[in-house]
């Protein structure tokens, strides 16, 4: 089953953080930007949902590929497992989209992601079943 909930990457960013609560004994663990057990403020290398939405996709060979349209969120761990990504052919109509590890992007300047993959790879890659 795919969620794709992109209001849920500040909490889903966030690395296996501490419990909250220490088992058996009531004391709550010291988490930076969490207050009474709600988030306060990002933390270093912390993005948000709409930070990440949209980004053009440039391949290692510096061609735009296409753009990021969205994320998939493993609901078990709260974390993305995968970013969907349009993949564009001539004139920026869809040729298909495809899933790629968040890990695999490299966040640039002037909302551009790149990722270490020639355009003639990613367009090798297995579509994803995206509907929106």
């Amino acid at each position: 089953m795919r969620i794709l909930l992109p209001a849920a990457l500040a909490a889903a960013l966030l690395a296996s953080p501490p419990p909250l609560a220490a088992q058996g004994t009531g004391a709550t663990t010291a988490m930076p930007g969490v207050s009474g057990g709600a988030m306060t403020r990002l933390q270093q290398g912390q993005i948000r949902a709409k930070d990440l939405m949209d980004r053009d996709l440039r391949s290692s060979d510096d061609v735009a590929v296409g753009e990021v349209e969205d994320l998939v969120i493993d609901p078990a761990s709260g974390r993305i497992i995968a970013v969907v990504v349009e993949i564009e052919r001539a004139l920026g109509f869809t040729e298909k989209h495809v899933a790629i590890p968040l890990e695999r992007l490299r966040l640039g300047e002037s909302r551009r992601a790149t990722i270490a993959m020639t355009r003639e790879e990613l367009r090798a890659m297995p579509g994803f079943d995206y509907r929106d």
